[in-house]
């Protein structure tokens, strides 16, 4: 297996492909991602949508292979079991890593109120009380995770406590409120599943091409260049569906949103909260230690778990807000601003600016 990642003809052709997609998106960027929800029917309707693209796209794609090289479904079942595998082993252990990675501890004396509104929170949102913890680190977040083996955990870091209000810092809470009780992670993973399997195929039969042999169908004598044509086509394929997965994740986080602004019963609140964290990253100390924790988180779950809010330019205009001041006037700018569409294909969150007006067109929504 090792050759497969070392295969050059495989990582030209992965380069190409990657190349292509991100042109093509790019090019359609506005008009998909021009909008944002406009209501939480609008937004429920945009997650069905997306997530049956994926499934259905990567279920025609996979039969559009089964077809041409007259094979079965047992032909790839091996990779779906294998990718299957893999994700499920970092979903139950990634608890485990996250907490020694971030070096987690239970609330102290003077930190109980965390516990506290948390329990309130999750009574509010209809779950069992997560694990509050606090992660010893400077960079101001904060984050759901858990699996089957150890329960579910908020975790907010040091870094957070000290920008944020109490007040705030409890509508960040209902917001990983609501991706435990969207079961987010794990929705996520499951949804990308056959997208993931879709592209280590193309790398496969990039292989086989390469090495000019195909063990799989009534068609063994099947030639290289199929074989190599195929393996493009699954990994264009699987890429695509990649930027359709995040977009989905972008859609799940408008979704724990509007818990935060139904359990504390403020939109504003949350607001508040998404524009000190926005100006707390203009700080190049943060971005240095950020920089230092993704280097040092090596799997896709976690590096999802803790991916930042916004973008990363520094405005200092803003700072001073971060901490106090007038953050009201800082969260009506950045309503205003218009955010760069092909930066938003490789986030996982949604841009503040699209956050804080979909909390505004939520109010009539959640209180009807």
């Amino acid at each position: 297996m090792l050759f497969l990642f070392l295969n050059p003809l495989a990582l030209l052709i992965e380069g190409l492909a990657l190349a292509l997609v991100v042109g093509l998106i790019a090019l359609a960027a506005p008009r998909l991602l021009g909008g944002e929800p406009k209501s939480l029917a609008g937004l429920r309707a945009s997650m069905v949508v997306t997530s049956l693209a994926v499934i259905l796209g990567s279920v025609g794609v996979l039969y559009l292979v089964m077809q041409v090289l007259q094979t079965g479904l047992m032909t790839l079942e091996g990779v779906v079991l294998l990718v299957l595998a893999f994700m499920v082993i970092q979903w139950l252990l990634s608890p485990y890593m996250i907490n020694l990675a971030y070096r987690v501890r239970e609330p102290g004396p003077g930190e109980e109120w965390l516990v506290w509104e948390a329990e309130r929170l999750a009574q509010a949102t209809g779950l069992k009380p997560p694990k509050v913890v606090i992660a010893e680190v400077g960079i101001p977040n904060a984050f759901a995770y858990g699996s089957p083996l150890t329960g579910n955990y908020v975790a907010v870091t040091r870094g957070l406590l000290r920008l944020l209000p109490r007040e705030e810092v409890v509508a960040v809470l209902g917001h990983e409120m609501g991706h435990l009780k969207h079961r987010d992670v794990a929705v996520i993973l499951a949804l990308g599943l056959l997208p993931t399997a879709i592209y280590f195929l193309g790398r496969m039969f990039l292989y086989w091409a390469w090495w000019g042999s195909w063990g799989g169908g009534r068609d063994r004598d099947s030639s290289p260049l199929v074989i190599l044509a195929i393996g493009m086509l699954l990994i264009v394929a699987g890429f695509l569906f990649h930027f359709l997965v995040t977009h989905f994740s972008r859609l799940r986080e408008y979704f724990a949103d509007a818990n935060s602004a139904r359990v504390t019963g403020e939109p504003r609140l949350l607001q508040r909260a998404l524009a000190r964290l926005h100006l707390a990253y203009r700080d190049e100390r943060i971005r240095e230690e950020l920089s230092r924790q993704s280097v040092a988180s090596t799997l896709f779950i976690v590096n999802y778990l803790i991916e930042m809010y916004g973008s990363m330019f520094y405005e200092p205009a803003w700072a001073a807000a971060a901490v106090g001041g007038d953050i009201d006037s800082v969260v009506e700018s950045l309503k205003r601003r218009e955010e760069s569409s092909l930066r938003e294909l490789f986030s996982t969150h949604p841009p503040i600016s699209k956050r804080l007006r979909f909390l505004d067109r939520i109010r009539a929504d959640l209180w009807s």
